[in-house]
């Protein structure tokens, strides 16, 4: 009899646990989660993107269900891949399914995907593929500094380089409120104008500013072709790089054709062809970054001169070195920037199609 009731308590006891405890995975199921790849979505805009996502147990392991999408946020369309190879584990039911999303504006948005009880919100945001910023002129003349406006929502405050068409154009400012970026840009060999795209590197959007962007302008500008400045075949004539007085960064920018037409006033041109010639007026003491690069592989030689007969001077650079640049600390004056086109009598010389000076505050 004892045996018998022994029994029958054991027999009670499993069935209690069974009652309580119900299906015996239900600790693994427990922890049951939707698992989205890639987690978070950057897209850009008119671009699209496929999010896998499977459903898995507190061990890790796969659970076959149905997947579906809903609360599907602003700029962005998301559809179930038709396509795609789903996996089973011994039922009707994928055990995987993947989603297209599509960018359709700028946006911060979201969607959500659905596996019975279970729900995962994947972030997404559509990134912009280009702006619609307000040039200061359509077709700038050379070295006319051309100024870009920000349109709304975007910002040009940690902007480091423009480029125009396929050159890098000179940043001579940008505001520090982001609102405005100003350049000059370099201009066409050929001899007629071109139309180009304005790119701007390092923008940025108010809705992630944290994330840079490489940004084409929807409107081009008209570059016209490289010409001669006037007056830099000789010292007494050479046109006037005002320094810059504002803050670090501040260029001021001059492209010219290398003519190098100047006599060779001084021994400091070393077997020089040819000179052109280029004032610095510094109205302000300080540390300058005086510059001057060129086309092709011609080898330019540059000297910045206290006076005008040039008898003196500092070389920027060494060598062959392209650009040739130097900081310089100058004391509020005129001096005279010689740049030479130096090479070797007995080799051919190339003369650069295009020259540029520039003046920087460090």
């Amino acid at each position: 009899m004892k045996r018998s009731m022994w029994g029958i308590t054991l027999i009670a006891t499993a069935a209690g646990l069974w009652s309580c405890n119900g299906d015996p995975t239900g600790d693994l199921r427990a922890g049951e989660r939707i698992i989205a790849d890639p987690a978070s979505v950057f897209i850009d805009e008119g671009a699209t993107k496929f999010v896998t996502v499977e459903l898995v147990d507190g061990q890790g392991n796969q659970l076959a269900t149905n997947f579906a999408s809903q609360n599907v946020g602003a700029g962005i369309t998301v559809a179930e891949d038709p396509t795609f190879l789903q996996t089973t584990i011994g039922t009707r039911l994928p055990t995987q399914a993947r989603f297209v999303v599509s960018g359709l504006t700028p946006s911060v948005s979201s969607f959500e995907v659905t596996a019975g009880d279970t729900t995962l919100t994947v972030p997404v945001r559509v990134l912009p593929t280009s702006f619609a910023g307000i040039f200061s002129t359509a077709a700038p003349a050379q070295n006319e500094i051309v100024t870009i406006t920000a349109p709304a929502g975007f910002s040009f405050a940690d902007v480091s380089g423009v480029i125009v068409g396929a050159d890098t154009g000179v940043v001579v400012a940008h505001a520090a409120d982001g609102t405005s970026v100003s350049f000059v840009a370099r201009p066409v060999l050929d001899t007629l104008p071109g139309t180009n795209t304005v790119t701007v590197v390092g923008a940025s959007s108010v809705l992630y500013p944290s994330v840079p962007l490489t940004l084409p302008s929807v409107d081009s500008l008209t570059i016209a072709p490289v010409v001669s400045v006037p007056g830099t075949d000789a010292p007494g004539t050479a046109p006037t790089l005002t320094a810059p007085l504002a803050a670090a960064g501040t260029v001021t920018a001059i492209f010219d054709k290398g003519t190098f037409t100047g006599a060779d006033v001084t021994s400091i041109g070393f077997g020089a062809t040819g000179n052109q010639y280029y004032k610095i007026t510094v109205p302000e003491a300080g540390d300058y970054t005086v510059a001057v690069s060129w086309d092709g592989a011609s080898d330019l030689d540059a000297f910045v001169c206290p006076t005008i007969d040039c008898l003196t001077g500092t070389q920027l650079g060494s060598g062959s070195a392209n650009p040739e640049s130097s900081i310089l600390t100058l004391a509020p004056a005129t001096y005279f920037l010689v740049v030479s086109s130096y090479h070797d009598p007995a080799a051919p010389e190339t003369i650069p199609g295009r020259v540029l000076v520039t003046v920087a505050r460090p």
